[in-house]
């Protein structure tokens, strides 16, 4: 059941959480902090649902198994070493099939010599382990019983080259400088080459301090981390290949992996890295068993977690927390908390004029502590606090729950000192304590009320201010107010940045600098890439301008009124991106011009592609196979064969 949201109420006086600290007691027993749901729960830290050393290589479900790549448009590449194959799927084909055929085994012979040692084939793998996909596009596999890495090129599956790395290479990964490492469990390290495939020799590679290395993420910040099966531990390793001795599990979970696939309702979904704004990409046709392995495949695609125990009861307690203030009346205590079904949160709390040590508070008798609040699935998760006035207060939140779920407690905010509705009230109702503190507290509520309403008539602000206000309908209703309509691939920063700059763009519109300054907000180009040509000042050229290879001549009807925008043709992949380029130009273009668009491919071609600072981009040209080939373009030859091999490659 979800917990009801707390509205602000003014400014919070005490925080705890991961962030902040949690002023947490020595005496705590049977709660922790858990990075994995970013609170605190019932349990030991030791036991996960899904354990950090699990065989599969996810380090503890946060990032993809050994031996998964993920390619674009949802496609799949997975290694299957017991039937020493590749398996690949797309959304279109609904289910994995082998990436080629098996070669048929030879003919049993009569003759008792022993067959002659043959050199595997690039297509023949024995127990390959580790898939990713390199830089280049390649599809590179650990062929781990061969002592070797194999990199196939896409979509042609052409064996490009063959690393012999010997030892056991079981798994491998691409940093964004393109360099590759490869985890060796029989030479008990980690090797590293670069772009040309050559050993790093003065990379350490954790000798001497891993055992038996199998499993490797890479981390945002390309840090490389390793799964050490022999020792059980996960290990952190420098720049120069030396174990990182700070690094601690508690900090696995501030690191950004390759996400994992999910599931959810039984619907395996593929959550897009480059684009994490955009809903999960559904992979149909595609079931795992209860430990997350294919249904009639031995590989893994994903881990589930395992069944664990919680236990029933656990009591978390600060340490004395200090208001700095002389009989502090502490106000309000709000959790951010979930509490699911079966489970409950029981609050108390104690106050004095001095700090005293764990040990002592402790011990203290319940009748000392304040009455203890129940907080049950769908409660309000907030509190008035109730103890004497003091200086140092002191919370206890006793966790209960069935064994087989756990509260969550992410934050806690204390608000302080109470500044009671009492104090405005005549005399005669503050002489009998009793009823005196009965009327503070029933204000309490009413003063709380007034409190939201007065926080959120204070924060409105933020709202009209397009680097504060919320994502979504309210940044949407912000831009109505300039008629401008968010088009659904715009990222949260071109949506803010079209708001922040709604008065400077209507006051260009139809002018050129308009135009451009729009077409850069949309594609995210720099300046020097969008460029517009008029073409009325083209009557003194004394020959055709040449643009993306075609000449730019229009008629002579054309020549006034008309123009032409240039811009890369990373701006527009397809067909719908270029209408919706097309739309944006039509919306802030004179009413009374006409417009073609021009998308030039990165290269230079000396006399159809070369006017700097227009058409002529470095960059690398699309490759073409052969029969598709274009003057002044790069191809690649496409090799057609019954059975491609190295070194054999017929042109037809």
């Amino acid at each position: 059941m979800s917990t009801p949201e707390v509205r602000p109420a003014g400014p919070v006086f005490l925080r705890l959480d991961e962030r902040a600290g949690w002023q947490a007691a020595s005496q705590n027993a049977g709660v922790f902090y858990d990075p994995a749901v970013g609170g605190l729960r019932l349990g030991d830290p030791l036991l996960r649902p899904i354990p950090y050393t699990e065989p599969g290589g996810t380090f503890g479900g946060l990032t993809r198994p050994t031996g998964l790549a993920v390619g674009a448009e949802g496609r799949l590449f997975i290694a299957e070493p017991g039937r020493n194959r590749i398996l690949t799927y797309t959304p279109a084909l609904g289910r994995f099939v082998p990436l080629w055929e098996q070669p048929a085994a030879p003919p049993a012979s009569n003759c008792d010599l022993p067959p002659a040692p043959v050199d595997p084939g690039p297509y023949d793998l024995a127990g390959p382990r580790g898939l990713a996909l390199s830089p280049d596009g390649d599809l590179v596999v650990a062929d781990t019983g061969h002592g070797r890495l194999v990199f196939y090129t896409l979509p042609d599956l052409l064996p490009r080259f063959i690393l012999e790395t010997g030892g056991e290479p079981w798994d491998i990964a691409f940093d964004r400088r393109g360099r590759l490492y490869v985890a060796d469990a029989a030479a008990q390290r980690v090797w590293r080459y670069d772009r040309l495939w050559r050993r790093d020799a003065a990379y350490h590679g954790g000798a001497g301090e891993l055992l038996r290395p199998r499993h490797l993420a890479l981390d945002g910040e390309d840090r490389l981390y390793v799964l050490d099966e022999g020792l059980g531990g996960i290990f952190r390793l420098r720049e120069n290949g030396r174990v990182d001795s700070a690094f601690t599990l508690a900090g696995l979970h501030d690191v950004t992996f390759p996400r994992p696939l999910q599931i959810v309702d039984e619907t395996i979904q593929l959550l897009q890295d480059e684009r994490p704004d955009c809903p999960p990409l559904d992979l149909p046709g595609l079931a795992v068993d209860r430990l997350g392995y294919l249904l009639g495949v031995d590989a893994l695609l994903l881990a589930r977690p395992f069944g664990v125990v919680y236990p029933r009861q656990g009591t978390f307690r600060t340490t004395a927390l200090d208001s700095g203030l002389y009989n502090c009346l502490w106000h309000r205590l709000v959790l951010d908390a979930d509490i699911p079904e079966t489970t409950n949160l029981v609050v108390r709390t104690f106050t004095a004029a001095a700090p005293l040590h764990d040990d002592r508070v402790a011990a203290l008798p319940d009748g000392r502590w304040s009455r203890p609040i129940i907080l049950r699935p769908g409660d309000q998760p907030e509190l008035l606090l109730q103890s004497e006035p003091g200086r140092y207060l002191w919370v206890e939140i006793a966790f209960g729950g069935d064994g087989s779920t756990t509260p969550v407690v992410r934050s806690l905010e204390i608000y302080a000192p109470r500044r009671s509705s009492l104090h405005f009230l005549p005399p005669v109702f503050h002489e009998d304590p009793v009823s005196a503190g009965f009327l503070d507290r029933f204000l309490s509520y009413f003063d709380t009320i007034f409190a939201e309403v007065e926080s959120q008539i204070e924060r409105f602000t933020g709202y009209l201010d397009p680097a504060g206000v919320p994502s979504g309908p309210f940044l949407a209703w912000l831009a109505s107010w300039f008629d401008i309509t968010f088009l659904a691939e715009w990222p949260d920063e071109t949506r803010r940045a079209f708001v922040r700059r709604a008065v400077e763009l209507h006051r260009r519109r139809g002018t050129i600098g308009g135009l451009l300054a729009v077409l850069q907000l949309h594609t995210g180009l720099a300046p020097e890439h969008t460029n517009v040509i008029e073409h009325f000042r083209l009557r003194q050229q004394s020959g055709p301008l040449t643009i993306a290879g075609r000449p730019l001549q229009p008629e002579p009807g054309e020549i006034t009124h008309h123009f032409t925008v240039v811009l890369p043709n990373k701006a527009a992949t397809d067909g719908e991106a270029v209408a919706t380029l097309n739309r944006l130009v039509e919306q802030f273009r004179p009413a009374h011009t006409r417009h073609e668009l021009r998308l030039v491919e990165p290269g230079i071609r000396i006399g159809c592609q070369s006017t700097v600072g227009l058409d002529m981009i470095i960059g690398e040209p699309p490759a073409a196979p052969l029969g598709e080939l274009r003057l002044g373009q790069s191809g690649v030859l496409a090799a057609h064969s019954s059975r491609p091999r190295l070194d054999h490659t017929f042109l037809r």
